[in-house]
């Protein structure tokens, strides 16, 4: 008799930033049978020698239908760790939806999501998609807040000062004023949620602000995404305000150029975003963070926040745990957002089990009271 760990995982971006972090957190969990997929054939076969057990390696290029129908025949269940996700979409869901395996993705939001709910093989096979930090665990924290304590309104402030890779550089400039492409952009720039709607333009972008819980200033760029939209909805907010931070001044100048400029080069713009990035964090700490203004039914308010040394090794995390999730059983057949089918109490656990990987803190903001109620996880 087999269990989930016996199960064969393939990891298609293996050996990227997020993919090599998944890797690791599913050995961790006790899963030997790894596929490690990717570009290029040297990298991954080292990347499965060091790993060694039952670990192997096979070509799997999101641009090549046929390497990716190779490398998904066999598995149990397949996890995509390569981006960007506007380019990539759902070849990799059709290719292992198409070998019968399921399937998770730590992107996936929007365009990937609506083809995949028009494709007849979806329903056969246990799909999760948005199984990164953002989103991802952007939105099963507020679920598991709001059951510990209601949730009425909130605001969120996301960023940091990290490196940045080829497929955050080509999703995050799409979170700018001007990026239309309908094909592609997964959320609207400025707008705001309030009392049950979406308010278009609501909210503007800033640069130079001091943003509570993050140090120094930052260019802040409101953004509301598919899934706080969603998340809105299902908890019945009244209101959610969602905002990008970018602390790094190189970082800023570059989004601030292109925002407002549908038409521009996006493969410029991605190289110039990186070596910026990589300029502003030069000899720095890198850190990434979180930070939730949360007020509940009767007018409690509290701050959460999360603090990671590097959202990429996060989201590799949250990719391993909703697999182990869907290798377990826990997840029924269908197409599901991560945040909508992984269980909060348990998943948060999991993710904050080793602080130097995460922390996660909840403080008591009330004018008459600043103790930390719940400390660190």
């Amino acid at each position: 008799m087999t269990g989930a760990t016996d199960r064969l995982i393939g990891v298609v971006g293996a050996t990227g930033a997020v993919g090599g972090a998944a890797v690791h957190r599913l050995r961790a969990l006790g899963y030997t049978r790894l596929l490690l997929g990717g570009r290029r054939p040297e990298p991954l076969a080292a990347f499965a020698a060091r790993l060694g057990g039952d670990a192997g390696a096979r070509r799997a290029d999101a641009d090549s239908p046929e390497s990716l129908s190779a490398f998904c025949d066999g598995c149990d269940v397949v996890l995509n760790c390569a981006g960007p996700s506007y380019r990539i979409a759902d070849a990799v869901a059709v290719a292992a939806l198409a070998a019968g395996a399921d399937y998770v993705d730590v992107t996936g939001d929007g365009p990937a999501h609506d083809r995949l709910s028009r494709t007849p093989a979806a329903r056969d096979s246990a799909i999760v998609l948005s199984a990164g930090v953002l989103p991802g665990l952007s939105a099963l924290l507020p679920r598991w807040f709001a059951a510990r304590y209601g949730l009425e309104r909130m605001s969120v402030h996301a960023g940091g000062l990290e490196r940045c890779t080829e497929a955050a550089a080509g999703d995050l400039l799409l979170s700018l004023p001007g990026a239309e492409d309908p094909a592609a952009v997964f959320g609207e720039p400025l707008a705001a949620w309030r009392d049950g709607r979406v308010v278009a333009r609501a909210l503007r972008a800033a640069d130079g602000v001091r943003v509570p819980g993050f140090p120094g200033t930052a260019f802040v760029q409101p953004f509301l995404t598919g899934e706080a939209r969603r998340l809105a909805a299902v908890l019945r907010l009244r209101g959610l305000e969602w905002y990008n931070v970018h602390p790094g001044e190189r970082t800023r100048a570059v989004l601030t150029s292109f925002a407002g400029r549908p038409g521009a080069d996006p493969e410029d713009a991605a190289a110039r975003l990186r070596r910026a990035a990589d300029l502003d964090l030069a000899g720095r700490t890198p850190y990434y963070r979180l930070v939730y203004a949360l007020t509940g039914p009767s007018g409690d308010r509290r701050t959460m926040t999360v603090g990671l040394p590097d959202s990429y090794r996060m989201t590799g995390r949250v990719g391993a745990q909703a697999v182990d999730a869907v290798a377990r059983g826990l997840v029924p057949r269908g197409l599901h957002h991560a945040a909508d089918v992984l269980d909060p109490a348990s998943t948060v656990a999991a993710l904050f089990d080793d602080p130097s990987e995460g922390t996660l803190r909840v403080e008591d903001t009330r004018p008459d009271s600043s103790e930390d109620e719940e400390g660190h996880l």
